[in-house]
């Protein structure tokens, strides 16, 4: 055989992960809910996520914004021991709670520079409302209340909610799987205030989860493909085992 004449076929091009900094206030939950992007083959072979925070107390709106403009200055990050240029990086998301820091956050998005790409990623009081949505389509009158009390006492007030609120509690390793009810939840009650902060009872997670999701999507997986290849990769595990669903 002439390999010679072999017609050649071009194979579609092969898009490498993309990258996406995020850079949160928070030590814990945030990264737990975060984590099967981060660790998990299905997603790192589409996308990379670095998570960056400060360990046992998180990280004030203002040093979040700090450490980022000194990123930006010396155009590169570390993480994990590996520098990357800040222009090999897809997406850059700061995630912050509302709290009491809301003059804080219209100080600095009141000073953004137009060349900035970090995008903020706010929720109203705090992280919990985005998992609270993973879970509810609606907001419940308890939580409605949360308008009434001191700002300073609405995130852990929030917290107690969702023990209460929703059977088993909303765990950021299970609302994960939820992520799309959560996109669709979080957008139906969305509002944005002075310099685009949301709302109370509003959070902007939706808009980081739907760019990540994107990724998925121009490599030609999707969310539900995960869904599908998790539900699978249990009835084997089960099955080994002499268990069925």
């Amino acid at each position: 055989m002439d390999l010679g004449k072999l017609e050649y076929t071009k194979r579609p091009a092969r898009l490498e992960p993309g990258i996406v900094f995020v850079l949160s206030g928070g030590e814990e939950r945030e990264e737990v809910f975060l984590r099967p992007l981060m660790e998990k083959d299905f997603f790192r072979q589409c996308v990379h996520v670095l998570f960056q925070s400060r360990d046992g107390q998180g990280l004030m709106p203002d040093k979040m914004e700090e450490l980022w403009q000194s990123a930006r200055k010396r155009k590169k990050i570390m993480y994990n021991g590996r520098d990357y240029r800040i222009s090999s990086i897809d997406k850059v998301f700061l995630v912050s709670d509302v709290d009491e820091f809301e003059p804080v956050l219209v100080k600095i998005l009141s000073n953004k520079d137009a060349l900035d790409k970090a995008q903020w990623i706010i929720s109203n009081p705090c992280f919990e409302i985005w998992l609270y949505y993973c879970y509810r389509s609606d907001i419940d009158p308890e939580v409605k209340r949360l308008r009434y009390i001191r700002r300073s006492k609405r995130s852990q007030k929030m917290k107690q909610l969702n023990n209460q609120l929703i059977r088993g509690g909303t765990d950021p390793r299970k609302a994960f799987d939820k992520a799309l009810d959560g996109i669709a939840n979080s957008k139906s009650h969305f509002r944005a205030g002075h310099y685009g902060i949301p709302g109370l009872f509003a959070t902007s997670m939706h808009e980081m989860m739907e760019q990540i999701f994107d990724f998925l999507n121009q490599r030609g997986q999707s969310f539900a493909d995960y869904q599908r290849q998790k539900k699978e990769d249990l009835k084997i595990f089960l099955a080994a085992r002499g268990i069925s669903l």
